[in-house]
């Protein structure tokens, strides 16, 4: 049996997945995403070119472990919860900005970074200080710009040690010390300043989540010798769905967005301010036949929101997920509608 007929009459991206649950049983995972176009009016409009969906990810840079996801794989076989990301820079609105707040709210959830110029730690008087910011026009919005990172200066590599939370970051020192040319962040938690070199502040973003970075990781369960034994190659048995949620700390919902939800970015804009509304656009309704029954229709949540002001664009991710009884030959036609 060949693959089955697929027939997409919704103007976006839909692309049908084969995955499998915790116990390896096998999935039809359905995911539609929607590109908007953000108008000067605050209305959400079809945009002109339907971005697909992105199986492999993309990181801001050439090593993906040295750098944090800008778009994540998206291929989870569910979400417990609609993830919200924002990807963009934070906007000076004056020339002599040094410091200012950027936040983000779609409907229940918000959040607020505060976003400095450049910093360097140096040692004065043999105490170690922090100097004071520059001025800057645009900065990045990405995890490389939080605290976190690698301290490799010790000889011995087994002494070597990172941020879990964000292994990509600047600013973070182990048992070193001071070291020239250390930057402190550009993002911070405004509710956790940093004042001193040894402060360890929760990382700050809007961005995606890598599934290794803490506290996500250690939602995917224990791998270890009774693992192996005795579960291997199922996930283990405290394997949490919540893992599969990519947003940053304070940008996951709680349970599903509705999808007509109102959206504030603040500084991310020349402007200063971003607002519009989302499309409210019901859940596209994806009919799956069986090879050996009816159709099917598997819930579609709305499980990804990211928000691009620089684009002015927003994208929508729904995801259903029907089990089958021996894998993608069971399916012989897909039929999707808005």
């Amino acid at each position: 049996m060949g693959h089955p007929h697929v027939d997409n009459r919704t103007p976006f991206a839909l692309e049908t997945l084969f995955l499998a649950d915790e116990e390896i049983r096998p999935l039809a995972v359905p995911v539609v995403k929607a590109t908007l176009a953000i108008t000067e009016d605050g209305r959400c409009m079809l945009a002109d070119e339907q971005v697909p969906l992105n199986l492999a990810g993309e990181t801001w840079g050439e090593d993906p472990e040295k750098s944090s996801y800008k778009y994540e794989p998206e291929v989870a076989f569910t979400k417990p919860a609609t993830d919200v990301v924002l990807i963009g820079h934070a906007y000076a609105t004056r020339r002599d900005t040094k410091e200012m707040m950027v936040g983000l709210r779609v409907g229940p959830v918000s959040k607020e970074v505060l976003v400095c110029g450049d910093r360097m730690w140096f040692k004065a008087l043999g105490s170690v200080a922090m100097s004071g910011a520059v001025h800057f026009e645009k900065i990045p919005l990405v995890y490389e710009r939080a605290f976190g990172g690698w301290d490799r200066d010790h000889q011995d590599p087994r002494k070597h040690s990172y941020e879990a939370r964000n292994p990509v970051g600047t600013g973070y020192r182990g048992a070193g010390g001071f070291v020239e040319g250390l930057r402190p962040p550009n993002l911070e938690d405004p509710r956790a300043r940093i004042k001193s070199l040894g402060d360890r502040p929760p990382p700050a973003g809007f961005g995606f989540i890598s599934p290794h970075w803490q506290p996500r990781a250690a939602l995917a369960g224990t791998y270890d010798e009774e693992w192996q034994k005795t579960r291997s190659p199922l996930l283990p048995r405290n394997f949490n769905r919540k893992h599969l949620n990519a947003a940053s700390p304070g940008l996951i919902a709680p349970g599903y967005l509705r999808g007509d939800e109102p959206v504030v970015a603040l500084g991310v804009t020349p402007q200063g301010r971003l607002s519009f509304s989302l499309p409210g656009i019901g859940p596209p309704v994806v009919q799956i036949r069986l090879a050996d029954g009816p159709p099917q229709a598997p819930p579609m949540a709305l499980d990804t929101v990211i928000v691009e002001p620089d684009e002015r664009r927003v994208l929508l991710l729904w995801r259903g997920n029907l089990p089958l009884r021996t894998g993608p030959h069971d399916v012989k036609e897909i039929v999707a509608e808005a």
